[in-house]
């Protein structure tokens, strides 16, 4: 479905959805930018204009939700998915090296899957400036996205086989759940036969 809305909507696509997911929508960046490299090898999009596409999807939607978390910083923090991944041990590590790094830890948590936007969320409470945030991110996603694209791009056919051999293990766990499930209302249905 990723690849058929990339490859329907291009560069808005890579945009609109690495936006969402920098405002905590699910969605998997790394997948986004690995699919428009493999969309640029192809031909369907341009790799020197996919690159800064999302590149900036990345950065605009870091900095909505950093804007959104100095207005709402405490209610996003105080949320229990949020307290799942930001355990007080973290916090309190962030929270130290916010203080002292602020432009290093940034850079840093973009880096942090689980622990991004909480991250960011916590630097937004922590007074970290609009210009510091904006700047540590810019150039950390400046080594990433690059990187990520350019291995969808080069590795377009290991990608490829490799979607076939999930789609493989993907039925296959279907039909050992299928057999399960069939096992357990036999059994089931065999115990309430002999309770009779």
């Amino acid at each position: 479905m990723l690849t058929a809305l990339l490859e329907h909507f291009g560069y808005l696509a890579i945009f609109a959805l690495l936006v969402a997911g920098g405002l905590a929508v699910p969605i998997p960046e790394e997948a986004v930018q690995l699919v428009a490299g493999v969309l640029a090898h192809e031909g369907y999009l341009r790799l020197r204009i996919a690159i800064p596409v999302a590149w900036a999807g990345i950065v605009t939607g870091d900095l909505l939700w950093f804007t959104l978390a100095r207005r709402h910083g405490p209610a996003l923090l105080s949320r229990a998915s949020v307290a799942r991944v930001l355990t007080p041990s973290r916090r309190a590590w962030l929270d130290t090296h916010f203080a002292r790094h602020p432009m290093i830890t940034v850079a840093l948590s973009r880096h942090l899957s689980g622990l991004r936007l909480p991250a960011y969320a916590l630097a937004a409470t922590h007074g970290v400036r609009p210009a510091i945030f904006a700047l540590a991110d810019g150039l950390s996603a400046l080594v990433s996205v690059p990187l990520v694209v350019t291995v969808g791009y080069v590795s377009w056919d290991h990608l490829a086989a490799a979607k076939a051999d999930v789609r493989r293990v993907e039925l296959g766990i279907l039909l050992a759940v299928a057999v399960v499930a069939a096992i357990v209302v036999l059994v089931r249905r065999r115990r309430r036969s002999r309770g009779r």
